[in-house]
């Protein structure tokens, strides 16, 4: 038997006195993001053997984790001034590289985008001097306003004189205007009419917007397979998805015929495969098998099925990707690697550009430690660690694997086009049950050129048991917390993101940023940031930062539930009840 299991979402932090702060003390707190209510399905594993079929219980669950859009129709638990949407405390310098078959022989596209990555640095101006109008800022504005003509005298009409195709004579023509709209706005503010300089920087951003699609359009025809940054840019303005998670837990079995355990059947290989499979031109492949030889024994059928070789065969919902909303893909990679650190309180990852400074395509965490499955030449020899680390007890019985991560291209199911994201993914013993424990966030060091997403882990997951009367109880969140034995799992799975002096202060991270702040981080930390900080070779000003050893909820003695037995979809991870949905416990 099994039951079901849950990230656990988290509990809000104190917001102390948020609500008589200045809008400026609000949008420097670091803004915490938590799954919604999770989705509960039914999911049986089957076991062969000769003629006979033997059925295994089995439970998967998922949950979304979404921003506030510009409205703040959807709210994180602490939000910035005037409730602004996911770009407005970025750059929105988009740095996503655009897939694998590029043509680097195009120069009239390689001039088209060196005008795009300008046009992209301009609108991150644009969004500096909203957000500096909003906090009625004069002097952050003012040097909003002056990056933003700087650039366009500097950077863009130069690009421009380059360029003879028609679209660059919209930009040019256009350019002259969005000046103009700047110092309008630039007055605006010197005479503190702030409502003026809101809407001549409205004025602005939008024939930026048009200018960018203009320049998209363009790219997109010459490049089939390039994104359309307008889309990305929307997408994340209108409550995106940035993150998901899920669990799928299986009983701790032995199968018959001296064949191993389920455990040992399903390596942390074989389950990125049913989450992150590799399409390719020619069709679907294992993950990153563009790259090396798959190291697992199973293929996809015909009809989208995983073919795993060997007795077990897992429940469709499995087999076709469906448990989580997104499409994870590991073949729009190449560029993109992981970079990560091991420290005396623990581990960190993050994603970079690959070079010969990363740590390779997937990584495997254990505490203290970074191991790295590196290719290593034409060969594409690789080091993998062992699958199985015991790290002690952890809620019962539980023993845990290393923390696979890896790079991924995710679409949700909301989005028009992939965004780039970290898949991440472990496995627990707790309860004579396994369960697999991921999910994937959006790599925001991909999009923007001043931020850094950061995956870290201190030690075991820890997991913490539940009765139907818990989950019923007036005190059920209670009841969850007061099992783990760190102060830090209160977060659960929230993202939390912010300039990195806020991501220190709000406890997230043991320590000063779990050890990984580099040189003078600490003394610019202090002063306020200065421009960033250094955290794994790269600057930062922004970080947004999960905890792969985030803490469990599961439902205690599978063995014993009977038929008919009830668990809310959405109370197994958090206190917070949804639509009251019921799911059977068989």
């Amino acid at each position: 038997m099994s039951a079901p299991a849950a990230l656990y979402a988290g509990r809000p932090p104190s917001t102390g006195s948020a609500g008589s702060a200045s809008e400026q003390e609000r949008s420097a707190q670091p803004r915490f993001y938590r799954n919604g209510p999770a989705d509960v399905s039914h999911i049986p594993a089957t076991v062969s053997l000769d003629s006979q079929n033997i059925e295994l219980e089995g439970w998967s669950t998922s949950a979304v984790t979404k921003a506030p859009d510009s409205d703040g129709d959807y709210t994180p638990i602490i939000k910035g001034a005037q409730a602004q949407d996911y770009n407005s405390s970025r750059s929105n310098k988009y740095e996503w590289w655009a897939g694998p078959d590029e043509d680097d022989d195009d120069e009239d596209g390689d001039t088209l985008d060196a005008i795009h990555d300008v046009e992209l640095g301009l609108l991150s101006h644009v969004t500096s001097a909203q957000a500096a109008v909003a906090r009625e800022d004069q002097n952050a504005a003012s040097t909003a306003f002056d990056a933003f003509i700087d650039t366009t005298e500097d950077a863009l009409r130069p690009a421009l004189d380059k360029c003879g195709t028609g679209v660059c004579e919209t930009v040019r023509e256009n350019s002259d205007g969005r000046v103009q709209g700047i110092r309008i706005a630039r007055g605006a503010v010197e005479e503190e009419d702030w409502a003026a300089a809101r809407r001549e920087l409205e004025g602005v951003e939008e024939i930026v917007l048009s200018d960018i699609e203009r320049l998209d359009d363009e790219l997109v025809a010459r490049d089939p397979g390039r994104p359309r940054f307008i889309d990305i840019i929307e997408y994340l303005r209108d409550a995106p998805t940035i993150g998901e998670s899920f669990s799928v837990c299986l009983p701790d079995a032995s199968l018959p015929g001296d064949r191993g355990s389920l455990a040992e059947v399903l390596t942390l290989d074989h389950v990125l495969a049913y989450f992150a499979s590799s399409y390719e031109p020619d069709g679907r492949r294992t993950p990153f098998n563009n790259l090396y030889d798959p190291v697992c024994c199973f293929d996809y059928t015909d009809d989208n099925y995983i073919d795993l070789d060997g007795p077990i065969s897992l429940h469709e919902d499995v087999a076709r990707q469906n448990i989580l909303s997104a499409k994870l893909d590991t073949y729009t990679t190449e560029n993109r690697a992981i970079v990560g650190d091991g420290t005396d309180g623990g581990t960190v990852v993050s994603a970079a550009a690959a070079s010969a400074d990363t740590d390779g395509k997937r990584v495997f965490l254990a505490s203290g430690d970074v191991t790295g499955e590196l290719i290593l030449g034409e060969d594409r020899d690789m080091v993998m660690p062992g699958d199985n680390v015991s790290v002690g007890d952890s809620g019962g019985d539980g023993s845990v694997s290393p923390s696979l991560v890896c790079p991924v291209t995710v679409t949700p199911e909301d989005c028009p086009c992939p965004l780039p994201g970290l898949f991440y993914l472990k496995r627990v013993r707790n309860d004579d049950q396994i369960v697999f424990a991921g999910g994937w966030v959006l790599d925001e060091g991909a999009l923007f050129e001043d931020s850094v997403t950061l995956l870290f882990a201190e030690g075991p997951t820890e997991v913490a048991s539940v009765t139907p009367e818990d989950i019923e109880s007036d005190d059920y969140d209670d009841r969850i917390v007061e099992q783990f034995s760190r102060d830090r799992s209160r977060f659960g799975s929230a993202l939390v993101s912010g300039a990195p002096e806020s991501v220190a202060d709000s406890g997230m991270m043991p320590g000063p940023l779990g050890g990984i702040l580099e040189g003078d981080n600490d003394e610019q930390m202090a002063d306020g940031g200065g421009g960033g900080v250094d955290i794994l070779g790269m600057e930062a000003e922004k970080l947004a930062v999960s905890a792969l050893d985030a803490p469990l909820v599961h439902l205690a003695g599978a063995g014993e539930l009977s038929k008919g037995d009830k668990v809310a979809t959405g109370r197994i991870e958090t206190g917070v009840i949804n639509s009251g949905e019921e799911v059977d416990i068989l």
